[in-house]
């Protein structure tokens, strides 16, 4: 049994927890997303603007995997508050890098910029290094490296101007992207003491058709991240 929860795009989302005792994995309900709204519409969500979380009861402990590993109760519960909040951190940066981008100021008499970069226009960003402590605090080194170097085939999204200011790409073209979060569905099945496999199922807008998508979950030295981004 799964707790379903409403979510108005026009609203903060609530977060709604589900720990169910499923054969294989822990199954957890969770929004913790806004998709529209705020200071700035282009820009990903405030983590301090979400309310608080609303749980079923008590997380299970998972049952033997194919490869005979049972993870015990302490680390499932683990695991669950580390997905929880590495989803919520990989749908900003899906907004941030891949399918928004930040909005920016035009260049006097509309000419290009010289350095192939426009000055972002927010509120809430305004450096390089508040985007990039998304992006080490969600993935591992490798993939982080990729998010901030070259996500979408043509070099960094953003940078530090000259001037000192944050500034994006004057190519910067959002990846085609119809899926919603409303209401999505996590899974976390651990393999090991220091990684688990992260189902997420979303939705196409089209026609609210189901999509399972899946990347792993690793603990690291500086603590739990994904392996590659969430679409």
């Amino acid at each position: 049994m799964k707790l379903k929860g409403k979510y108005s795009e026009s609203t903060i989302l609530h977060v709604i927890i589900l720990a169910a005792a499923a054969v294989i994995s822990v199954a957890v309900f969770f929004v913790a997303l806004k998709l529209t709204g705020g200071k700035v519409p282009a820009t990903a969500d405030k983590p301090a603007e979400t309310t608080s979380a609303s749980a079923s009861s008590e997380k299970e402990t998972t049952k033997p995997e194919d490869n005979g590993y049972k993870a015990d109760k302490e680390l499932v519960n683990e695991m669950f508050d580390a997905a929880t909040k590495l989803i919520y951190d990989n749908y900003t940066v899906l907004k941030l890098y891949y399918t928004k981008g930040l909005p920016h100021k035009d260049e006097p008499y509309g000419n290009a910029p010289e350095d192939g970069y426009y000055t972002v226009d927010s509120d809430e960003y305004t450096s390089i290094d508040q985007l990039e402590e998304i992006v080490d605090r969600t993935y591992t080194k490798e993939f982080a490296a990729d998010v901030k170097t070259n996500p979408l085939g043509y070099g960094a999204i953003y940078k530090t101007r000259e001037n000192g200011t944050l500034g994006i790409h004057e190519n910067y073209t959002p990846m085609q992207y119809d899926r919603s979060w409303e209401n999505p569905n996590l899974e976390i099945d651990p393999v090991s003491d220091t990684e688990c496999t992260i189902t997420v199922t979303i939705h196409e807008r089209a026609d609210d058709s189901e999509v399972p998508v899946t990347s792993s979950m690793v603990k690291t030295d500086d603590g739990w991240r994904l392996s590659s981004i969430i679409f």
